[in-house]
Order: structure tokens, then C-alpha cells, then sequence
């Protein structure tokens, strides 16, 4: 990331520079036009100035024709001596494969990348980015897979005020299995074309549903749904009999937009062959089953599909769902009545192909867990370099849409978080969330090494004390000394425990005891 990073800036402030000469002959400054032809004013003209972030990235020098520079590569690579032919042939596949995918991918259509982030208020940033085409260039699956025009963001009306994070995406399915099929074809390599011709085979055997119906009965939207709700704290239970860590109540739900019932109806004809207790519900809107789990959990858990208003709905419980569905009747108030979102969602489009919301709460939440953990698995001072990582990202928050526009894909976004460190979020949250996993586990496994080795230390004492009493004829109840056991201890020295406890030998009768919690004879 590091050396990625640093080239990347480069070019960046390079691409925004213009270049002047010093006069012409009469005197006057010119500055030199532009040789290349770039995007500059159609990328710039949607983003904010005058902000704390403003970059552009010209790409049509890189990008046009690069298919053909792909292919070209064949040439050198074929020129390599001694080279058996089945190597040149695989060689040669593979260079039609990747020119095959940018050919259809668009990828060549993109002119250029802008970036800008304001602060609206202190510590709350309106961001965009831009991944542009000229109007009419935007072929290739890239520009379609992900929906090929913006639509109203329905599913927020899905939302409940508990929702803790939202995300749904367009996603054209038996677009994306078509591409995967005809560049499966063109590759050349029979292993792949038989695989993607049996896939559908192995579906339809494991799942008892046509490849063909499946893919037809989707409607292209999905989502997940991770919900908190504040009014009900549940406690779960650590182990070592510390105190029960205490959240909000969880909750999952997931969406799939459908064209029909077909896959509703194949869960429900497997439900009533498994066996277990299902609860139905059938409404005119509304297909609903429930199924019991009679497991001691802290939090509600009953398994639920159904199937209404247009969607495929999974959850952890059928409270979720008919939730959604009242919010989406207007029945009882949604996310999208909350100071919290309606704030968010200033200046963002109501329109797009996909959108993401991070609530507050929810890092709180995160950070909270992770603190806890913390605390009960690693010394005061690693926990406070590792707190100081976790508390960047804790209580982050965030609204984002992105839409598939004339111009390319236009990402908007507010948030609390800078979008400097965005550049550096890939390098830091994976090494503090490494960090925050391994050093605790690392420290556990150190704990109990220590505890083994005292406890090997307190049998060697105790068989100390029998040789000891055994050979001078004690009495049960003699408390020996430390110089006393020495004779009878390997390498004639007392043991130390590697916690820094405090040995107590007691009487020949009773077991010796360390002063650290755990250290114990069975």
C-alpha cells in the first residue's frame, strides 16, 4: 500500500499542473494548450473545490487501446527461446482471455478519476468520486453489471429506526453468468467450458430448482441488513467468570428483489420435509415461515423466509420483517425519519444503484466489543497502544450512493470520517484489527504456557515435601522450608512461578499454593 500510495499522489498533483512558458516576444505570459486531450473539465465540473481534497487523474493515455498493447504482448512472450509449444499455446490463451475480458469490460471507455471531499461542518465531510466516460462511451459489462441507470432508492423504505448498517447494490445476475459463460468459451481451455456447462447441472441436483427460473426470478437488488436496537440490552456471556458484556439487541435480515415466488416456494417445500416446527403465515402480501430454535441464546432467534412486495426476505426473526414491511406501508417511522439519517443523507442524490449506511452506533458498538476484549486478554500497556488504533474508527458514520450516470459512476458520500485516510485505510485497519486479534491471542496462549509451567512447578514442590518428610520422619503436619525441599528439587534450586506469583508450601498433608488465581493443584 505504502509504495503504491506514493506514485499515485505523484501523479495526481502532476495531472492538475498546467504548463506556462516564461513570455512570448512581446512580453506577454502564454500558456502552452494542452497536447493530449483529457477529461480534466467534465471530471471537475462535478466535484467541490475548495475543500480539503481535490484530485484528478487523467487515464485516456493509459487506458485507450489497451487491449491491443495486451495483444501485443503475445509477441514477446512467444519470442521466449527454448519454450515448449504447450507453453506457448497456454501463453497464447491467456493473452485472449485478458484481451477478450477489457474488450467487453469498458474498461478502456474510462477518461479519468476525481476525487474531492468538503467539510460541511467540522468533522463532517461531503466526498465524491467519479469514474468517468464520455457520454455515449460507457459500453461493456463493467457499465451494467451494477444497473445501468439510477432508480429511486426504494429499499430505505424497508429500513427500521434500529438499522445499524444498510448496504444494497444492483447486481444484473444473468448478465454477470453470461459474461462468465462466453468468456469461458473464448478462453480456449475446454476444462473451463465444461465447468460452467455442468454448474447449472450441480445447482439444479443440490437445490431441487431449474438453473434457467432461478436467474429469471431475480430482480437484481440486494441487501443486507444489520440491525441494534438500544430499548433492549442483552448480556453475553465471557468466559473465565468475568462480567457478561452487555449490547444492543442484534439483528440480520437479508433482500433479494424477485420477480416471483420461485425460490420462496422451494425453501417452503424443503421446510415441510425437514421436519422441525414451522410457523405460517399467508396473507394476500405477505407469505411468512418461521422456524423454532430451542437453543438457550441471549437474543431472539427464529429463522424466517418470506416473500412480499416484491422481495425475498431472510432474518433472523419474522419481527424483522414485518417491521420492514410496516415501514414500507407508512404504518410506523422508518431510518429515513431519524435526525441521524436525515443529516446524513443531505446533498446526497435519491437516486442511484446502490447505497451504504453506517450508523454511529454501530462502531460504538464494535468498538465497545473490541475493548472488552481487550481488556481481559492482553497487559494495561499493550491495551493502550491498541485502544488508541480502535478509537480512529470508532463511532464512524456514514451515507453513500452511487449511480451508474451519462458520465460514468458518480459515488456521493457524508460522513464523519476524513477522506484523507482513506489512502492509508487499507494499510491501517487491517494491521489494527490483525493487532487487536493476534496480540490477545497471543497473550492467552502466554497465560496459559505460565500456568502449566507453575503448575508443574507446584507438583515438584509437592513431591519435595513427601521425599522430604519421607526421609527424615515428619509428621503430616510439618510445614518444611524452602532450604529444606532443596535437596529433593531438580537442579537443587526452587522453582519460581513465570507470573511472579508467591509460593505458600503449607503442611506435608496439604498442596502447595500459588498466589495467582488459576495456579492450582487439581
Amino acid at each position: 500500500m505504502k509504495l503504491f500510495v506514493v506514485p499515485l499522489l505523484v501523479s495526481l498533483v502532476l495531472s492538475t499542473v498546467s504548463v506556462t512558458t516564461a513570455a512570448d516576444p512581446g512580453g506577454a505570459a502564454v500558456t502552452n494548450a494542452f497536447a493530449e486531450k483529457t477529461s480534466f473539465q467534465e471530471v471537475t465540473a462535478q466535484l467541490d473545490p475548495g475543500g480539503n481534497l481535490y484530485l484528478y487523474l487523467g487515464t485516456e493515455q493509459w487506458l485507450d487501446g489497451l487491449s491491443a498493447k495486451i495483444s501485443n504482448w503475445r509477441q514477446l512472450l512467444g519470442s521466449i527461446p527454448d519454450l515448449p509449444d504447450d507453453a506457448r499455446e497456454t501463453i497464447d490463451k491467456a493473452v485472449n482471455i485478458v484481451t477478450n475480458l477489457i474488450k467487453s469490460s469498458g474498461l478502456e471507455n474510462i477518461s479519468g478519476l476525481g476525487v474531492s471531499s468538503i467539510a460541511r461542518e467540522k468533522g463532517f465531510y461531503h466526498s465524491k468520486v467519479l469514474v468517468h466516460h464520455y457520454p455515449g462511451h460507457g459500453s461493456g459489462f463493467l457499465w451494467s453489471l451494477f444497473g445501468q441507470k439510477p432508480h429511486p432508492l426504494d429499499a430505505l423504505n424497508l429500513l427500521s429506526t434500529n438499522t445499524a448498517l444498510a448496504t444494497f447494490c444492483d447486481l444484473d445476475v444473468p448478465l454477470l453468468w453470461s459474461t462468465i459463460q462466453r468468456q469461458a468459451e473464448q478462453s480456449g481451455f475446454p476444462q473451463a467450458t465444461e465447468l460452467f456447462k455442468e454448474l447449472p447441472e450441480r445447482f439444479e441436483k443440490a437445490t431441487g430448482l431449474k438453473w434457467d427460473q432461478v436467474l429469471a426470478s431475480l430482480g437484481g437488488e440486494y441487501g443486507l441488513v444489520l440491525g441494534l436496537n438500544e430499548s433492549k440490552m442483552v448480556r453475553i456471556p465471557l468466559p473465565g467468570g468475568e462480567d457478561p458484556l452487555e449490547i444492543p439487541e442484534p439483528s440480520l435480515m437479508i433482500v433479494a428483489k424477485t420477480k416471483d415466488d420461485s425460490i420462496f416456494n422451494r425453501i417452503d417445500t424443503a421446510l415441510d420435509k425437514s421436519g422441525h416446527t414451522v410457523f405460517r403465515t399467508d396473507k394476500p402480501n405477505l407469505k411468512m415461515r418461521t422456524v423454532t430454535v430451542p437453543l438457550p441464546l441471549p437474543f431472539p432467534l427464529a429463522p424466517t423466509v418470506a416473500t412480499g412486495e416484491g422481495y425475498l426476505f431472510i432474518a433472523t426473526s419474522d419481527l424483522l420483517i414485518q417491521e420492514a414491511l410496516a415501514v414500507k406501508a407508512g404504518t410506523v417511522p422508518g431510518l429515513k425519519s431519524t435526525a441521524e439519517f436525515k443529516r446524513l443523507a443531505r446533498e446526497t442524490p435519491a437516486s442511484g444503484n446502490q447505497f451504504t449506511f453506517l450508523s454511529q452506533r454501530f462502531g460504538k458498538t464494535i468498538g465497545d466489543i473490541q475493548r472488552r476484549a481487550l481488556a481481559s486478554s492482553v497487559s494495561a500497556s499493550q491495551r493502550e497502544w491498541l485502544e488508541t488504533l480502535l478509537d480512529k474508527n470508532a463511532g464512524a458514520y456514514l451515507y453513500s450512493v452511487g449511480g451508474n450516470t451519462e458520465q460514468g459512476w458518480l459515488g456521493v458520500a457524508n460522513g464523519n470520517q476524513h477522506p484523507g485516510t482513506l489512502f492509508l485505510v487499507s494499510a491501517v485497519v487491517p494491521a489494527s484489527m490483525l493487532a487487536a486479534i493476534a496480540l490477545p491471542a497471543a497473550a492467552k496462549a502466554k497465560n496459559v504456557a505460565q500456568r502449566n509451567k507453575c503448575i508443574a512447578n507446584l507438583r515438584q514442590i509437592d513431591r519435595a515435601k513427601k521425599d522430604w518428610a519421607l526421609e527424615n520422619n515428619k509428621a503430616d503436619d510439618t510445614v518444611p522450608k524452602k532450604a529444606d525441599l532443596l535437596p529433593f528439587l531438580q537442579s537443587k534450586q526452587f522453582p519460581v512461578c513465570p507470573s511472579g506469583g508467591d509460593y505458600s508450601l503449607n503442611a506435608v498433608s496439604e498442596q502447595p499454593e500459588c498466589s495467582i488465581d488459576g495456579h492450582t493443584l487439581p
